[in-house]
């Protein structure tokens, strides 16, 4: 009884083997198909990054490609797309490692019915292709190898001149309010916790502030500090006015 059972035993075993020796080149074929794919899509993103920075680029500095060229803003716009290309695994056309040279000029199209599209509201394009290099012959063979990947982004021009008069290229950030040049700067305490009078006061003073312009209720020294009108860290003329109180 126990011969016909090993018997039984051996042949399930062998027949399992040979089944697994038939699925796995197909089981590797789909891993290494997975992991280039993987890496092709992460190629296209880094490229299609790199051409929104460097549309982004020439959208806020469009006079640098116009006469007589701005030299030293045309270098800041390639270095920049060359330094976000660094770490992608998609090489140039031309083989080697990311440099100037490889980074194309914006192309400016009108979009304000004027002749010139340098203009504000008109469009900058950035077009760039690298080549991609697939880790297995087999796949390449499929697929073509280098794989060329191409990428395209295309932003508004709201940076450079308007009748002589330069217009701001950055947006301001909402988070800092600053003084007026003409104005000194101090920056605003933290009161909340202090007692109304004297400790929140003596805080506003040390701080640079005008002692008359710290407005308080006027019901008791005692009071702690709850809330501040101007926000603590952010800077503020000398002589802006704070008002402090607690909540009832």
């Amino acid at each position: 009884m126990k011969l016909p059972l090993r018997r039984h035993r051996n042949v399930s075993r062998g027949q399992a083997l040979v089944e697994f020796a038939l699925i796995l080149p197909i089981l590797a074929l789909l891993l290494l198909f997975a992991i280039d794919f993987g890496r092709v899509f992460f190629g296209w993103v880094a490229l299609n990054n790199a051409t929104r920075i460097a549309a982004n680029e020439a959208a806020l500095n469009p006079d640098a490609w116009v006469a007589p060229v701005n030299a030293g803003d045309q270098a800041r716009y390639r270095q920049q797309v060359v330094n976000d290309l660094q770490a992608i695994n998609c090489a140039p056309l031309g083989g080697g490692t990311w440099d100037a040279t490889d980074i194309p000029d914006p192309v400016f199209q009108d979009h304000v019915g004027t002749i010139d599209p340098h203009e504000i509201g008109d469009h900058a394009t950035v077009d760039l292709t690298c080549a991609f290099t697939f880790l297995t012959p087999l796949v390449g063979n499929i697929m073509g190898n280098p794989m060329t990947i191409s990428a395209r982004s295309e932003f508004a021009v709201r940076g450079g001149v308007i009748s002589g008069i330069p217009v701001a290229t950055a947006i301001p950030d909402p988070s800092a309010s600053l003084p007026p040049p003409s104005a000194p700067a101090c920056v605003a305490p933290q009161l909340l916790g202090l007692k109304v009078v004297p400790n929140g006061r003596s805080a506003w003073t040390n701080a640079g502030f005008d002692s008359g312009n710290y407005s308080h209720p006027q019901i008791g020294s005692n009071w702690t500090i709850e809330w501040q009108t101007l926000v603590f860290g952010q800077s503020y003329p000398c002589d802006s006015v704070i008002e402090v109180g607690y909540n009832p």
